[in-house]
């Protein structure tokens, strides 16, 4: 297992940069300081609430590890020498990317399948940040996608695709923690059924999709609003598609 340090600089800069300021401090005083009144803790009940339904007592990664005796590095980079040595050392066949930064190609391609990733979005259309939010702007049902990861911004071969629905007057903090428990649930199935999954992934070409990057919080706001008053989205990936090519 390898963990990216979680208190560095450069990681600071990235959440300040998804989140802005206000948000960044929130969503630390809700994960470490355990505040529950701020508005994060609608997105992370369902993350808490999924580790008490599977007994999942550790605290922290390294405690996880050390439970399982599964071997355990912090390194500072995930591109470092350091951390594709440790793979080296452990003969990893398969890396399950759980965040850590943009990840350069030696690190991809250092493994024998490569680096396994969920997706918050419906791919191949919606790439980048915030797909859960972007997808729900242009009113399509949302989706997770576990995919490889590759040179691009999630423009990796498919391996399969997760269509899911929000309960009625679900806030955007709540499909948001929905959304990460998915994830899980999306990487577990296919990592069950791998090699299938594998010989049947879909490729990507740019030209299918688009890439979106973090959404204003008017936007975001918006979304809310229309959430809270019943609204659901009714295009499936497919016939939002097809709509865009009638245009």
């Amino acid at each position: 297992m390898l963990q990216v340090r979680v208190f560095s600089v450069t990681r600071l800069k990235q959440l300040v940069r998804m989140h802005g300021v206000g948000d960044t401090w929130e969503k630390f005083r809700n994960i470490f300081l355990a505040s529950k009144k701020n508005r994060f803790q609608e997105e992370t009940v369902f993350i808490e609430n999924y580790l008490k339904e599977h007994d999942v007592e550790a605290r922290s990664t390294k405690a996880a590890c050390r439970r399982h005796a599964v071997k355990f590095r912090k390194v500072k980079s995930l591109n470092d020498r350091a951390a594709r040595k440790a793979m080296e050392l452990a003969g990893t066949d398969l890396v399950v990317y759980a965040g850590g930064g943009i990840l350069k190609g030696d690190f991809i391609n250092s493994t024998r399948y490569g680096v396994l990733n969920a997706h918050s979005g419906p791919l191949p259309f919606f790439r980048g940040m915030n797909c859960l939010e972007w997808s729900l702007w242009y009113e399509v049902k949302p989706e997770v996608t576990v995919h490889l990861i590759d040179g691009g911004i999630d423009t990796g071969p498919i391996l399969k695709r997760f269509p899911w629905k929000g309960g009625p007057s679900d806030s955007l903090f709540a499909l948001r923690g929905k959304s990460v428990v998915m994830e899980v649930n999306a990487l577990l199935e296919v990592l069950s059924d791998f090699e299938n999954c594998f010989r049947n992934k879909q490729d990507q070409f740019p030209s299918e999709g688009l890439q979106f990057f973090t959404m204003h919080k008017f936007m975001k706001e918006k979304i809310s609003q229309r959430l809270l008053g019943g609204w659901l989205p009714k295009w499936s990936l497919e016939e939002f598609v097809q709509q865009r090519l009638k245009k």
